[in-house]
């Protein structure tokens, strides 16, 4: 039986699903151009991370977080500790991709454009990318196992 419920909680799935695979797929996608060391691959790379996190990734957050809201408010209760973890994770992880990765990607993309060379020092992006990845991995986990 089909209830508000079920589509509620399928649409924030495949919205989380969308969300992580996707961020598995463009954080693979940047480690192969990286190592290709061709500025093209680097170049179309960081190209789709800039879009990928304002233009797809938000609106998945945005999603799951309508949905989850939707569900907790009429199913669950925002006390349970699973609820308030899912809310910081996806809250740290969004606002992780739009204040520090995507106005990175936007500088890289404008330095590289103009053929300026990496600027000197670590490049924490791609480790800040993997490490929101696994953060929000982390959420879906929390999500599934609901630890009271």
């Amino acid at each position: 039986m089909v209830t508000t419920l079920t589509v509620l909680l399928s649409i924030h799935v495949l919205a989380a699903a969308f969300w992580v695979g996707g961020g598995f797929l463009l954080n693979v996608a940047m480690l192969l151009a990286g190592r290709s060391g061709d500025p093209g691959s680097r170049l179309a790379a960081m190209r789709l991370a800039h879009f990928a996190g304002p233009k797809v990734f938000t609106p998945l957050a945005l999603i799951v977080l309508g949905s989850g809201a939707w569900m907790t408010e009429k199913y669950f209760d925002w006390g349970d500790l699973w609820i308030g973890l899912g809310l910081i994770g996806l809250v740290t992880v969004t606002s992780v991709g739009l204040f520090y990765l995507s106005p990175r990607a936007g500088r890289a993309i404008a330095g590289m454009e103009q053929g300026l060379p990496p600027p000197p020092g670590r490049n924490w992006v791609p480790i800040v990318g993997r490490l929101n990845l696994l953060l929000i991995s982390a959420v879906v986990v929390v999500m599934v196992i609901r630890p009271t």
